[in-house]
């Protein structure tokens, strides 16, 4: 046991030491650089799920017994993109009835009607592009 002892004293030990950089000037930069593009389409669509009657003139007025407004009837329901919806169209046969108020004089007569449908679609093509740089610059001394 007393030579282990003097055995371990023998042995030289090895002492650590602070780690101290040994530059004394210096610099780093990095680059960084980042490219985007976003193609998109967007498509909106625009339905009118009910309609429009007008009349407009003169010398003209509704046959007796005439209701001005044509009755509403429904069609079926419909799914467009996951919405489902029914359509709401007049009656035809019920639609107003006009004669001539005073006959041998002059008249007009306009009737509008706005069916129940797709009314208007618009399509937007577009490309985003995005770039970016950075450039970091780190300048050290002792």
């Amino acid at each position: 046991m007393k030579w282990l002892v003097l055995f371990l004293f023998g042995i030289p030990s090895a002492y650590a030491g602070g780690i101290t950089p040994s530059f004394s000037t210096g610099q780093m930069e990095t680059s960084s650089n980042s490219k985007t593009i976003i193609v998109e389409t967007i498509v909106t669509e625009n339905y009118r799920t009910g309609y429009s009657y007008s009349m407009q003139g003169s010398n003209v007025q509704p046959t007796s017994g005439t209701i001005i407004s044509p009755d509403a009837t429904y069609t079926n329901t419909q799914t467009v993109n996951g919405v489902s919806f029914k359509w709401v169209t007049p009656d035809l046969p019920t639609k107003p009835q006009w004669e001539i108020q005073s006959p041998g004089e002059a008249f007009s007569i306009v009737e509008n009607f706005l069916a129940p449908g797709l009314d208007a679609t618009s399509t937007i093509q577009r490309t985003i592009n995005t770039e970016s740089q950075s450039t970091s610059l780190s300048i050290f001394s002792n």
